[in-house]
């Protein structure tokens, strides 16, 4: 049997001295100078919700970025993101949705009162497939120049009664989606599961079902609960932002008599 001789580090040394390739070693100046050759792939995208977009606050959606959205039940996450495609639309930023819970019918319900912005969906929907799910991103920046991706939400995308380690796959499913934005250069909002929310606390990322890596994998995190008593006002909270760095901002929010989305609430306008 022949042994594989293993190559020392000096050796190493020796054959890389004069290596090129994608992953070479490069100084952060010529890393600078990339980024201000392709300035313009880098874009910060606003959500038009004034408090969100604040210099003091996240400061827009910047492409790379995967953004979750969580919060209880009925608590308003689609409405929310439906909203925020809407804004986008009105911005010429195109958006691909992958919503596993409603109906194509379903989900344009939220527009019957505005003009339907221009979104993409698959025809049909495949459960539990990640690389199909890359694929269709794929084929959407590709033939429509997309440069948002809602994902409705996280448990579709794998198999919770086959999974043995839920944590554990969620952070190899959030891991996925951080390199396909930031290989296709695009922001996805990915909703998931609350876990039983006590009344009489506030909640935070802690409180993001089943995986600890949701919120240590995602570069925003924000929560999204109905105001008591109170049919069409909620709370989105900032839980953290990793580019800004802010933590714990509260904005309030209403859905629009008139639009049928959600704006936020003026706050010397109590009526509203």
């Amino acid at each position: 049997m022949t042994k594989l001789v293993k190559e020392s580090f000096q050796e190493k040394q020796i054959r890389f001295r004069k290596y090129q390739g994608d992953d070479e070693i490069i100084t952060y100046a010529e890393i600078q100078a990339e980024i201000e050759e392709h300035k313009d792939r880098y874009k910060v995208m606003m959500s038009y919700f004034p408090d969100l977009d604040h210099v003091d606050s996240i400061n827009g959606f910047e492409s790379g970025e995967v953004i979750v959205i969580s919060g209880p039940p009925k608590a308003g996450k689609t409405l929310f993101s439906q909203t925020l495609t809407y804004n986008f639309w009105k911005q010429n930023i195109n958006s691909l949705w992958f919503s596993y819970e409603l109906t194509h019918r379903q989900f344009g319900y939220s527009f019957k009162k505005i003009e339907t912005p221009c979104m993409l969906m698959p025809k049909k929907l495949k459960a539990y497939a990640l690389e199909w799910l890359e694929d269709r991103i794929a084929e959407g920046v590709a033939k429509y120049g997309i440069q948002i991706v809602f994902i409705d939400h996280l448990h579709f995308l794998f198999d919770l009664a086959l999974t043995r380690n839920p944590s554990i796959e969620i952070g190899q499913i959030m891991r996925y989606l951080k390199r396909i934005a930031v290989e296709a250069n695009i922001v996805i909002f990915l909703m998931c599961h609350f876990t039983k929310m006590d009344p009489t606390k506030e909640p935070d990322h802690s409180n993001f079902r089943d995986s600890a890596f949701i919120s240590a994998e995602s570069d925003t995190g924000l929560i999204l609960w109905r105001k008591r008593k109170s049919a069409n006002e909620a709370v989105l909270k900032i839980c953290y932002s990793r580019r800004t760095g802010v933590l714990e901002k509260k904005i309030p929010l209403i859905k629009s008599f008139t639009s049928g989305l959600l704006v936020e609430k003026e706050k010397d306008n109590e009526s509203t």
